[in-house]
């Protein structure tokens, strides 16, 4: 849609309006007319004035003048009059006028005076510039009985306002001509009046009342409804409407004198993106429309303000189809297979020193898979697989699969509490463990790896299980997501989602042999899923990476030197760390492509990246994804460019997904509303395993296609050219480090307790003692109100159900949580994080809980000129990093302690020449012990 008027005056400056007139054609005008119309104007006669204009009334150079002429200062005169004269013989008359000293009707007066009459067709004018103010014409339509009533236009506007722009907090207020400050509000339409008759809110808009907290003064975008009624006066061809700083957008309506309604929407581009506003104009003439011509019994929620054709040009602008070419076929495994026939002695896996071909990889799983058919293993099983990282793991999983069994991945670090949920609720009867004392797999038979291995000596290689028959629409693995009523929910995949996730990458990506892919990730993360089978499937070679190593950044970055990995694959968090060592390095990693998922990307961070790894040589993507759309739903590539401006866009749909925003009624939003993402297409889910209701609420059918859609939760915008912002969760679920949490799992947890009568957990920036942020870190506070326990007692209990990354890293004891009036918990008004509860200090005796308790006394510190120890250098980076309350016993993880706070105690170790890792931290846990261990000598190697 063309603006028809632009202009770049300070609209924060003294209001005026102004208007264009036709003239009729002839000689020049001169100033008789003006001073017959001189009653009208508060401040006497003004001057008129003739400029001629080097081309057609409808050229460019025509445009351009009335454009400066309708922004043209007043000079402290009541109004300004122009006749424009044009090079084809045209007239035009512009006046510019203070409204609060010559109206509109004064004005129209001013023109008929001067000749001119009747009306035209409105001008084009180029587009807005940045800061201008723009107008667009409104598509009003024309009732099939009666004028249009300017109700309806007030009604229509601020249901669209309430629809389309609640996250800019609308206010809407109807002006008269005057443009008037004292107008009167209208209250937006709510939830409650979306269930209400068509028909009765138009009576409602037709005598609405004053809402004040629409009326001036508040903030957001505030909207003004100009009500014009001309009667027997010249029209003008433009007009621009009075426009102050209170209102960011008017709608300027003209009813009378029998002539069609007409409507000009002039908005701020600087407060309203011009996209956006051509929504607004576009869903303001549908939405009239509906409103005089539908159904009048029909809800308020019926009325679709975007229409059949815009609404199918929104979903396509979401979905990105298919990949030309033959598809994927037959299931993960048989592919995997299919690969290992093809290139046998191909390398497949890089464990440490150990390597495997794909051959050997293929032997070894048919193989194994007959082992589980021994142990009672069915086609349709699920089997638990609780194992290490390494190399055995991945020959299990394709174990597993080719048994024609599905598999639920349990990470040996989670607490014993929440695998033996896990087990239950997936109805596991078998579990492969490491080892036979694996706690947590409850009544299921825990299966060591190295008896599978012997039931798997002398099994035929060669063969596959007799009826297997795992299909592409069966389950191939059951990942563990968090929940909020404290049960983490399964989420069940089938290979056909895989497959249809490599046809969508494969090409783009240059996915192939000649690639070494890293696996940095647990097997209970589907980030795991793309890392394996998106190596495996392609047929490059997979490296390991050791639970031990992907928490050292140096270790790390070794391996993938060493192994000249070229796909790499990583959280922002766990990048940060790995970029700060690329930055400092001698020989550049061999790495072409970076792949980025789990968590918002900040880009700005990535332009040290480009320096080291020009754009050329080395892709970045930034990819959004759900685990229960199949690891990844869209893709961005990420430039110096975006780094450098810091783009939030996660990127348009990958090949064959699509993805839409919704509102809370599951309405589809336009280009720049957000709202709820939802995805449809090839990687949606099979379902929540034994959760129907929760699948039924999230997985929906796709009401504008075939299939379903599920509806993730997640708050975005879909951009004008289709591609995605991601701005957080609708709810409390959040992404710390790549894990997806909901704080209520947390929040249940600790309420379980039987001594915890209240209980919040809120997310926060990650901060040191000293309150710097530090690489972006967050952090879990867990606020709990007590009845005869103490805060230690409740981290012991949490620590025995959450995994470490989710638990809080701190845990404060309150008298009550603050509410709001809404009474929901007050996060403001929370106080900050308090020290953690002391330990018993050395020699058994209790501290008190008096303030202070537990922190150095006087004459505990060293002094500056005594020498310090090894003990006393722990001691002081343990408190610069928990507090000063740390006692020589304290125990790291009861602390609060997690990955991240054990990386910044070895880094500061380090630069207090103590030789620790994060291994040592984890497995020593106490500051004595850690330096115990940092003043024993070293073993020569």
């Amino acid at each position: 849609m063309a603006s028809v008027l632009t202009g770049t005056g300070d609209v924060h400056g003294p209001s005026r309006h102004a208007g264009v007139y036709r003239l009729p054609g002839g000689p020049g005008t001169d100033s008789a007319g003006a001073a017959a119309a001189a009653p009208a104007l508060a401040g006497g006669p003004v001057r008129l004035w003739t400029e001629r204009v080097a081309g057609p009334v409808d050229g460019a150079v025509a445009a351009a003048r009335r454009s400066v002429e309708l922004d043209a200062p007043l000079g402290g005169a009541p109004a300004r009059l122009v006749v424009l004269e044009y090079a084809d013989g045209a007239r035009e008359l512009v006046v510019s006028a203070d409204p609060a000293r010559v109206d509109r009707p004064a004005m129209d007066r001013i023109a008929a005076s001067l000749g001119a009459g009747g009306t035209g067709a409105p001008h084009a004018a180029p587009a807005p510039r940045d800061g201008s103010v723009a107008a667009l014409p409104v598509p009003l339509p024309q009732p099939p009985s009666g004028p249009l009533r300017e109700s309806d236009v007030a009604a229509a506007l601020a249901l669209v306002l309430a629809r389309t722009f609640g996250d800019l907090g609308p206010a809407l207020e109807v002006t008269g001509p005057h443009g008037a400050v004292a107008g009167r509000s209208v209250a937006l339409p709510g939830e409650d009046d979306e269930d209400r008759p068509v028909a009765a809110y138009r009576a409602a808009a037709a005598r609405p009342g004053t809402d004040p907290a629409a009326g001036p003064g508040g903030g957001g975008l505030r909207v003004a409804l100009l009500a014009d009624r001309h009667r027997g006066r010249p029209s003008p061809t433009a007009y621009r409407p009075p426009l102050d700083a209170r209102h960011a957008v008017t709608v300027h309506l003209t009813t009378g004198d029998g002539a069609p309604p007409a409507a000009t929407c002039w908005y701020r581009t600087g407060d309203l993106p011009g996209p956006r506003a051509a929504t607004l104009v576009q869903q303001l003439g549908r939405v009239t429309g509906e409103l005089v011509s539908g159904d009048q019994d029909g809800p308020l929620a019926a009325v679709d303000p975007l229409g059949p054709a815009e609404r199918q040009r929104v979903l396509e602008l979401g979905r990105t189809p298919r990949l030309p070419g033959p598809l994927r076929e037959g299931t993960v495994h048989e592919q995997v297979l299919a690969v290992a026939r093809a290139h046998p002695e191909a390398i497949a896996l890089a464990d440490g020193d150990t390597t495997m071909t794909y051959g050997l990889l293929a032997r070894q799983a048919v193989r194994t898979a007959h082992a589980l058919r021994r142990l009672g293993v069915a086609p349709g099983d699920r089997v638990g697989v609780c194992l290490d990282r390494t190399a055995d793991l991945v020959v299990t999983l394709l174990a597993v699969l080719t048994a024609g069994a599905a598999y639920v991945p349990l990470d040996p670090a989670y607490p014993a509490d929440r695998l033996d949920h896990t087990v239950r609720d997936a109805g596991l009867s078998v579990v492969l463990v490491g080892t036979a004392d694996q706690p947590g797999v409850g009544a299921a038979t825990a299966v060591p790896l190295e008896r599978l291995k012997e039931l798997a000596e002398g099994q035929d290689a060669g063969t596959l299980p007799a009826g297997a028959g795992a299909g592409p629409g069966d389950p191939a693995y059951v990942i563990y997501t968090s929940g909020s009523t404290g049960r983490p929910k399964g989420v069940v995949v089938p290979h056909r989602n895989v497959s249809r996730l490599l046809d969508a990458t494969e090409r783009d990506f240059a996915l192939g042999p000649g690639d070494t892919w890293s696996w940095f990730h647990s097997a209970a993360f589907d980030f795991s899923v793309w890392e394996i089978w998106g190596c495996l499937l392609t047929g490059g070679r997979l490296v390991v990476v050791p639970y031990w190593t992907c928490r050292s950044p140096e270790d790390f970055r070794e391996l993938l030197l060493k192994e000249r990995v070229t796909v790499l694959n990583q959280t922002p968090s766990a990048f940060s760390r790995l970029l700060e060592l690329e930055r400092g390095a001698h020989t550049p990693l061999a790495v072409r492509l970076v792949v980025f998922g789990g968590e918002p990307l900040d880009a700005a961070g990535l332009t040290a990246w480009f320096d080291v790894h020009p754009e050329h040589e080395c892709r970045v993507v930034n990819m959004f994804g759900i685990t229960e759309t199949t690891v990844h739903v869209t893709a961005q590539t990420v430039t110096r460019a975006e780094a450098l401006t810091g783009a939030r866009s996660v990127g348009r749909a990958i090949p064959g997904w699509s993805v839409r925003v919704l509102d809370g009624r599951g309405r589809l939003l336009p280009p720049g509303t957000p709202g709820e993402i939802a995805v449809a297409g090839d990687g949606v889910a099979l379902h929540y395993l034994g959760r129907p209701e929760l699948t039924d609420r999230r997985f929906v059918p796709d009401p504008d296609g075939e299939g379903r859609l599920y509806l993730s939760g997640d708050l975005g915008v879909l951009l004008p050219d289709g591609r995605l912002e991601h701005h957080g969760r609708l709810d409390d679920q959040v992404k710390v480090r790549g894990y997806r949490i909901e704080l209520g799992e947390i929040r249940s947890v600790l309420l379980a307790h039987e001594a915890v009568v209240a209980a919040a957990v809120v997310l926060r920036a990650g901060a040191g003692a000293r309150g710097s942020a530090e690489d972006g870190d967050a952090r879990l506070d867990a606020y709990v109100v007590l009845d005869g326990a103490e805060p230690g007692e409740v981290r012991r209990h949490a620590a025995q159900l959450l995994p470490e990354y989710m638990m809080p890293t701190t845990l404060t004891a309150v008298d009550a949580l603050p509410l709001t009036v809404n009474g929901k918990v007050d996060v403001a008004r929370l106080p900050a994080p308090g020290e953690r509860p002391a330990p018993p200090a050395a020699g058994g005796t209790p501290t008190t809980g008096t303030p202070g308790a537990g922190t150095p006394m006087a004459g505990d510190e060293p002094r500056e000129d005594t020498p310090r120890g090894p003990l006393d250098e722990v001691l002081a980076v343990w408190r610069e990093v928990f507090g000063p309350a740390v006692a020589p016993d304290d125990d790291f993880f009861h602390l609060g302690g997690n990955s991240l706070l054990a990386l910044r105690i070895v880094r500061m170790l380090g630069d207090r020449s103590l030789k620790a890792g994060v291994r040592e931290v984890y497995r020593l846990r106490t500051p004595a012990a850690l330096a115990e261990f940092a003043a024993a000598p070293a073993t020569p190697s």
